[in-house]
């Protein structure tokens, strides 16, 4: 699996986890990120040389076999003399002296060869270089480079400007030295420097120079699929994707991996739910009977012998009483003759004893019209 796709995989899987279970507290904040940490540790270390970048934003050129970045990753990832570096401007440098060294633009696998800035205007300047002893073609070419005094100097060879190395009053130019024959040189122009650097070529204003190699030979690897790197001691072409154990192993990795951070976050989420819900339950306990209290005692009605005052009546054959009452308020029930009817003394209400001394034990209003004994 590739570091450059497993690490924002991994990355977008913990945000959208931390998303959707919402906070958690500290502690499991820190264990879980030191977690995930020796995850992703242990699963990039088995990868150590996978396409890498000097741009934190994964910009070009992609860094790979035969190509390493020095002091990122082991000598076993690239093939020797394909070292490259990162300068303090997160730069690809290729260096191939000790005074001569190139920015990297662009690196084609498949057609094994490498573009880069030849940095006249930078400190090095008008250096050349020499290919001996590095594994790139001797394709260099001797350039000629004249200071003109007219801005606009008019050569009959093709030239190439370079607005970094003049000024206001003066102008140079780069000619290859071979084509240069007498009278092609205008008169305000001097020969400042001649030196030999990789074939120059100017695209819309900018000036870029190709480096190729030919070993290692990875260009039929690179077009039918895979990538080229040392196994075993010798450079072998990896088909990523053909090999059943290729595949299996990666959908293990791109699947398995967010699966189990989810899960465990999940985990810790529904933990500290229940805790949280234990917690609560037992405070509303507590609350609810605070909030009881004050209830049961507004609601407290008469005591015995207070409703045993009040005074009963046996109904006649007739079941009159004095204010027409025919029936019970509390259950609905018609008099009957024979029946023990209770008066309360504030109001003169009538009601079955049963009823109405159920009633005032709990509570020590009248049921019809409310009066009690304290507002009576």
């Amino acid at each position: 699996m590739k570091t450059k796709l497993l690490k924002p995989i991994v990355t977008t899987t913990i945000f959208l986890a931390f998303k959707v279970v919402g906070p958690l507290t500290m502690k499991t904040k820190k264990t879980l990120v030191l977690l995930l940490f020796f995850l992703f540790e242990s699963i990039s270390s088995e990868d150590v040389c996978s396409p890498t970048f000097c741009s934190s934003l994964f910009l070009e050129p992609e860094v790979r076999f035969p190509f390493r970045l020095v002091d990122r990753q082991p000598s076993s990832c690239g093939f020797p003399g394909f070292d490259l570096s990162c300068n303090e401007k997160n730069q690809t440098i290729l260096k191939l002296s000790p005074s001569r060294s190139f920015i990297v633009i662009h690196i084609s696998y498949t057609t094994q060869v490498i573009r880069v800035d030849p940095d006249f205007c930078g400190p090095e300047r008008l250096v050349g270089i020499n290919l001996a002893g590095t594994p790139f073609e001797n394709n260099l070419e001797s350039y000629s480079f004249y200071n003109c005094s007219s801005p606009n100097a008019s050569f009959n060879v093709p030239n190439i400007s370079f607005p970094c190395l003049g000024s206001v009053n003066h102008s140079v130019y780069a000619l290859e030295t071979f084509k240069i024959s007498y009278g092609d040189i205008p008169q305000s122009c001097k020969d400042i420097a001649t030196i030999s650097v990789p074939v120059l070529k100017q695209y819309v204003g900018i000036v870029r120079s190709t480096l190729s190699w030919i070993m290692p030979f990875c260009e039929t690897c690179e077009l039918g699929g895979g990538t080229c790197a040392f196994k075993d001691g010798e450079t072998t072409c990896i088909l990523y994707g053909r090999d059943p154990r290729e595949i299996s192993y990666r959908l293990i990795v791109i699947t398995g991996v967010p699966t189990l951070i989810f899960a465990i976050v999940l985990i810790c989420y529904v933990r500290g739910k229940v805790r949280y819900y234990d917690q609560g339950q037992h405070q509303s306990i507590d609350l609810s009977a605070i909030a009881i209290t004050p209830q049961t005692r507004s609601t407290t009605g008469l005591d015995g012998a207070t409703i045993e005052s009040y005074p009963k009546t046996i109904l006649g054959e007739s079941c009159e009483l004095p204010k027409d009452d025919s029936t019970c308020a509390i259950c609905l029930s018609d008099y009957k003759p024979k029946e023990v009817v209770r008066t309360i003394p504030e109001c003169s209400h009538y009601f079955h004893v049963d009823c109405v001394d159920e009633w005032l034990k709990l509570n020590a209003t009248c049921p019809v019209c409310r009066k009690s004994p304290e507002i009576a």
